[in-house]
């Protein structure tokens, strides 16, 4: 929606919802980005972005910008799930909410619109700090209003996890079923697939 130039609410950024910490601001918003879009017959939304910034921004590190929570896995749990619930309620479900961008991307060596990025870390890792926003909006999720319709899949290495820490020849998760299915394996994110959760991909272009 925020291609979106006139007719509709304007709305704060995620970040902007970060710093402000509250749980309530954040439902509010999400209901009114649910009723405008709801109200104009969109019926999917891709986002919020529930990526984990825990590393110092760089300069063509990542294009996340403003577009995420910020940097602890507790608040963007915490606001995610406020967001997608406010979505949900303001459009009264009739809008679909695909986070993104699953497993995470916030520790990304790299801008993905240039090339593949990777993020070097082991599962154990990635299940305390990029997995735990998209554990807490799947089958963590405090009521069902907070429970995401899908994930957005990005092209996203994971050295340390899927294989060597140095090889580069490492896949993009997204063409790793090996790897892709034990993240999906893990109970949280087993029970949301099996209750008829989606995996949307990312742009192959």
């Amino acid at each position: 929606s925020d291609q979106l130039l006139s007719g509709v609410t304007p709305l704060p950024s995620l970040m902007a919802l970060g710093a402000a910490w509250d749980v309530d601001i954040t439902y509010q918003t999400g209901q009114i980005l649910g009723r405008d879009l709801s109200a104009l017959g969109v019926n999917l939304l891709l986002g919020p972005s529930l990526d984990v910034l825990d590393e110092t921004y760089r300069e063509g590190i990542s294009d996340l910008g403003t577009r995420t929570f910020g940097g602890d896995p507790y608040w963007v749990s915490r606001l995610g799930q406020a967001y997608v619930a406010g979505v949900h309620s303001g459009s009264a479900n009739r809008v679909a909410v695909v986070a993104k961008h699953f497993p995470g991307m916030g520790s990304s060596d790299r801008d993905p619109q240039a090339e593949i990025p990777t993020v070097r870390k082991s599962l154990e890792q990635l299940k305390r700090v990029e997995l735990a926003p998209f554990f807490g909006v799947t089958g963590g999720a405090p009521q069902a209003e907070a429970m995401v319709d899908g994930l957005y899949l990005s092209h996203i290495r994971y050295q340390g996890f899927q294989g060597n820490i140095r090889d580069i020849t490492t896949r993009p998760i997204s063409f790793d079923q090996s790897a892709l299915s034990d993240i999906l394996k893990l109970d949280l994110f087993n029970q949301w697939r099996t209750g008829g959760g989606l995996l949307v991909s990312d742009n192959l272009g």
